[in-house]
């Protein structure tokens, strides 16, 4: 077995130009394309062309197990650093572009072998260099087609995979993923390419390999879907159970009020019958303002809310409005039309988002002079809008340093943002976009509505 092996990409080390032609440009050009096509319609990532010339020369050290290896290294990192310039976390794409190649690896390892056994089968006399230098690209082509179809089939699953396992447990998912790298020892050191005797045990091997990771796949995504439903029903119980107590604290509070207010009726009577201006005013202002007001926040609160159609957010809203208001900050809320997110983003990343924005804002607001927080949502030209304001303590903010999570700023936005960018990460079609001038910090997300 080569560990690792420098490709032989010269002229002069092939048999002819024709088979250097086929083998060292061609072979080398369709093997990197097909990779970046695969990882490309997974992730919904799209390459320039001179990308694929890129992994073209790089995957030509793609034969050997080393070299293998530190191909896909190499492929990521450019991924990472140039493709996406880090607005995608690493361990989403590493893992995607793991499951991509080792799609193609598994297609190329049965059906690459199948079309070599069925051409000597066929040929009285093979010829061996054009079974080396020319067939390859018809395997990796076949190959290619049969891996992009089970990455179409598979796509949907994968995503929960993403979404359930990756990006919760990525320790779980890099294991997974670095036992589906380790096809590549069997692929280097067992795989009979296509002798007649070792074409079953081939396919066998191969196939289970495959079965295997995506039985894996499928069992741990639906175990932790599972169990983040659990959690997300949970929260929505607990904020609903919030949501409902204050509901009967607000009517407790109205039967007070009402109560207090035919007292304070009584002790305005005697006053005025006594001409006691004075004492009427202090009642007014030491019994009735204050109550008038509280009840007054929280109503407004609930009659915006009417709005919201998602029972969870509506939830989450007013679990938060209520703690803003026990800060003293300033509460705007916009809800004017009714509402209702549709599943675009899933309802528990929805939850996370909302509550990232809220609990920061609230945060921030707390340290500026105005404390001041504003909550709109609304849709608009087939988008839902969510619009999360507050006041800061500075003029404005460094948007850049923030974004990059600079420490002197997660105190307030910084961390906040890094993962409220994690969970948008997972859905490219919504849009995020910040502001920050005359003390006002304020992060807007907007959301297709199907």
């Amino acid at each position: 077995m080569q560990f690792f092996n420098i490709p032989a990409l010269l002229p002069q080390f092939f048999p002819s130009p024709l088979y250097w032609l086929s083998s060292g440009l061609i072979w080398n050009l369709l093997y990197g394309s097909a990779y970046l096509l695969l990882f490309s319609r997974l992730s919904n990532i799209h390459f320039k062309w001179w990308y694929f010339i890129i992994a073209g020369f790089i995957y030509s050290f793609a034969i050997s197990l080393v070299g293998n290896i530190l191909v896909i290294l190499i492929m990521l990192l450019i991924i990472y650093y140039f493709v996406v310039h880090r607005q995608i976390s690493f361990n989403i794409i590493g893992n995607q572009f793991i499951y991509a190649n080792f799609i193609l690896l598994i297609t190329f390892g049965c059906f690459g072998s199948l079309i070599t056994f069925l051409y000597n089968l066929l040929v009285k006399v093979p010829n061996y260099n054009f079974v080396y230098y020319v067939l390859g690209n018809l395997k990796i082509i076949v190959s290619f087609c049969i891996a992009y179809g089970i990455i179409i089939w598979t796509k949907k699953l994968f995503n929960s995979y993403i979404n359930n396992v990756v990006i919760p447990y990525p320790v779980l998912a890099w294991i997974i993923s670095i036992l589906m790298l380790t096809f590549l020892l069997y692929e280097f050191r067992v795989n009979g390419g296509g002798h007649p005797n070792k074409l079953p045990i081939t396919i066998a091997v191969t196939l289970s390999y495959g079965i295997i990771a995506l039985i894996a796949i499928k069992g741990f995504t639906n175990y932790y879907r599972q169990k983040t439903l659990a959690t997300t029903l949970k929260f929505e119980v607990d904020n609903l159970q919030y949501y409902t107590s204050h509901i009967e604290e607000m009517y407790d509070e109205l039967r007070r009020f009402r109560h207090d207010y035919k007292n304070v009726l009584y002790s305005l009577t005697g006053s005025l019958e006594n001409n006691d201006v004075t004492e009427a005013r202090n009642i007014l202002n030491r019994v009735l303002i204050p109550s008038e007001d509280s009840i007054t926040q929280k109503t407004s609160v609930l009659s915006q809310l009417e709005n919201v159609q998602n029972l969870d957010l509506k939830s989450l809203i007013y679990n938060k409005a209520m703690t803003a208001l026990k800060d003293n900050l300033k509460l705007t809320i916009e809800i004017d039309e009714p509402i209702k997110f549709s599943n675009v983003i899933e309802p528990l990343d929805l939850i996370r988002i909302l509550s990232n924005l809220l609990d920061n804002a609230i945060k921030a607001a707390k340290q500026s002079k105005d404390r001041q927080v504003s909550i709109s949502l609304f849709t608009k030209d087939n988008n839902q809008w969510i619009i999360v304001g507050n006041s800061t303590k500075t003029k404005s903010l460094n948007l850049q340093q923030l974004s990059n999570n600079h420490n002197n700023l997660e105190s307030a936005h910084g961390l906040g943002l890094k993962n409220l960018r994690m969970i948008l990460a997972r859905y490219p079609q919504a849009q995020h976009e910040l502001s920050s001038k005359n003390y006002w910090f304020q992060q807007v997300i907007v959301i297709p509505s199907k």
